[in-house]
C-alpha cells in the first residue's frame, strides 16, 4: 500500500520545528560533560609516571570534543531528510573509506587511519543519520510505497556495503557497532521483524561459520571464543588477564586515584583500551558501579529524548546515536571483564583517543539538539513519533 498517513505529521512538525524547548536536556548535559572531565582525571591518573606529555594532548582533544559538542548542537537536522544529503553523505562514507584502505596508516595488519584521524569513527555516526534520513523521507513521502523493497533491501545493501568496507581495515569492533546500531534504527523505523531477526541469525552463522572453518581466523585472537583460557603468557589473553587482575585488586573502593599497579607497563594500552580496567583498580566497585550508572542515564534520557520527539528524524537520530554510544561502552566493558575478545575500542567520552572522543562528543551534540524539540508530554499520540506502537511505520506494514 502507499503510504498517506505522515504527511500531516512531517507538516506539523515542520510547522512547530522553529519553536523549541527553551533548554537542552539538563540531565544529558551533566551526564556527557561529567564523563568528558572524569576521562580527564581517570587519563592522567593512568599516564602521569609517563610525564605530562599524554595529558596535554588528551587534554587538547577534549577542549576538540567539547567545541565537537557545541557544532553539533548548532547543526539543524531538520534539513537531513532532503535525498541530496543522502546522496552526498553516502558519497562521503565511501570515499573516506576507500581512501583509508588504499592510503591509510598501517599499524599492524590494519588500515585504519588517514593522517591522525580515524573516519571509522565518525563513518559510524554517518551511516546512522543517513538510515534516519532515508527512513524519515520514506514515511514521509506518499507517493513511495512501504514495502520489504523500500524499508529493508535498499537500506540494508548500505549497511553492507558501508560496513564491508570497515570491516576490510579490518576494524572488527567498529563494525559491528555500527551493524548493531543500524538494527536498532530500522527496528524503531517499523521495518519487518521477521527480516531483521532472519539478517541477525544469519550474521551469526556465517561469523561461527567463518570461525570454525577458516584457518586464518583460527589462527587469531577471535579463537579466544573457544580457547578462552589458554596459557597466561601466550599473548591471546594477556591483556583481558591483567584486566581482571587490576579489578580484583581494586576491591570495594579501589587503591586511591593514582595508586594502580596495572599502569607500570602490565597494561600498555591501559588509558586507551582498558581505562575501566583502571577504574576498577584505582576506585574499586564502587567507582565502576558510578560509571556504568553514568552510561544507564545516559540511555534512559537518551531513548525519553527519542521518544518525545517531534518528527520522525528526530527520534531516529536520536535513537541511532543513543544506542551506538551506550553500546560502545558496553563492548568496552565487556573486553576488560574478559567476557568477549580485544576489539580496540576505547571508553566513550572517557578514554584517552582522539578521533573517537571527538566523534562521540559531537554526535552528542545532535542528540542535546534534538532534546530542544520534544513534546511536554506523552498524551499526544502523534508527537510520540516513532515510538508510539500505532504511529510507528509498522503500522502500515499490515498493508504489504
Amino acid at each position: 500500500m502507499k503510504y498517506d498517513g505522515y504527511a500531516s505529521l512531517r507538516r506539523a512538525a515542520g510547522e512547530r520545528r522553529d519553536w523549541p524547548n527553551s533548554q537542552v536536556d539538563p540531565v544529558l548535559l551533566f551526564v556527557v560533560v561529567t564523563m568528558a572531565m572524569l576521562g580527564l582525571v581517570i587519563v592522567y591518573a593512568a599516564t602521569f609516571h609517563r610525564g605530562g606529555a599524554l595529558l596535554k594532548w588528551h587534554f587538547g582533544r577534549a577542549a576538540g570534543g567539547l567545541l565537537a559538542l557545541w557544532l553539533g548542537y548548532k547543526l539543524d537536522y531538520h534539513r537531513w531528510e532532503g535525498r541530496g544529503f543522502r546522496l552526498v553523505l553516502l558519497l562521503a562514507m565511501v570515499v573516506v573509506l576507500v581512501l583509508t584502505l588504499t592510503l591509510g596508516n598501517v599499524w599492524l595488519v590494519t588500515r585504519r587511519a588517514l593522517g591522525f584521524l580515524q573516519p571509522a569513527e565518525f563513518v559510524k555516526y554517518a551511516l546512522l543519520f543517513w538510515l534516519a534520513s532515508y527512513f524519515s523521507g520514506l514515511r514521509a513521502d506518499s507517493d513511495r510505497e512501504w514495502s520489504i523493497r523500500n524499508s529493508f533491501v535498499k537500506p540494508g545493501l548500505v549497511v553492507i556495503g558501508v560496513v564491508g568496507l570497515t570491516l576490510l581495515q579490518p576494524a572488527v569492533g567498529t563494525s559491528l557497532i555500527m551493524f548493531a546500531s543500524s538494527l536498532a534504527v530500522f527496528y524503531v523505523a517499523g521495518v519487518n521483524r521477521l527480516c531483521l531477526l532472519a539478517t541477525v541469525l544469519l550474521v551469526v552463522t556465517v561469523a561461527v561459520g567463518a570461525l570454525l572453518v577458516i584457518p586464518r581466523l583460527q589462527n587469531t585472537k577471535y579463537a579466544y571464543v573457544y580457547k578462552r583460557w589458554r596459557d597466561f603468557a601466550s599473548g591471546e589473553t594477556y591483556h583481558q588477564k591483567h584486566s581482571l587482575i587490576a579489578h580484583g585488586s581494586g576491591g570495594l573502593f579501589g587503591r586511591g586515584l593514582g595508586e594502580g599497579r596495572e599502569k607500570y607497563y602490565f597494561l600498555p594500552q591501559l588509558h586507551k583500551d582498558f581505562i575501566f580496567a583502571s577504574v576498577g583498580e584505582e576506585l574499586g566497585f564502587v567507582g565502576c558501579l558510578g560509571v556504568m550508572l553514568l552510561y544507564l542515564f545516559f540511555l534512559l534520557r537518551g531513548l525519553r529524548i527519542g521518544r518525545r520527539a517531534r518528527s520522525p528524524l528526530g527520534t531516529l537520530v536520536a535513537t541511532g546515536v543513543t544506542v551506538t554510544i551506550v553500546f560502545y561502552a558496553f563492548v568496552h566493558i565487556a573486553v576488560t571483564l574478559s567476557l568477549i575478545p580485544t576489539t580496540g575500542q576505547p571508553l566513550p567520552f572517557i578514554s584517552y583517543g582522539g578521533s573517537a572522543l571527538v566523534a562521540n562528543l559531537l554526535a552528542a551534540g545532535v542528540l542535546l539538539k534534538v532534546s530542544k524539540y520534544q513534546t511536554r508530554g506523552d498524551d499526544d499520540v502523534v508527537d510520540r513519533g516513532g515510538w508510539d506502537r500505532g504511529t510507528r511505520l509498522s503500522r502500515v506494514r499490515a498493508g504489504h
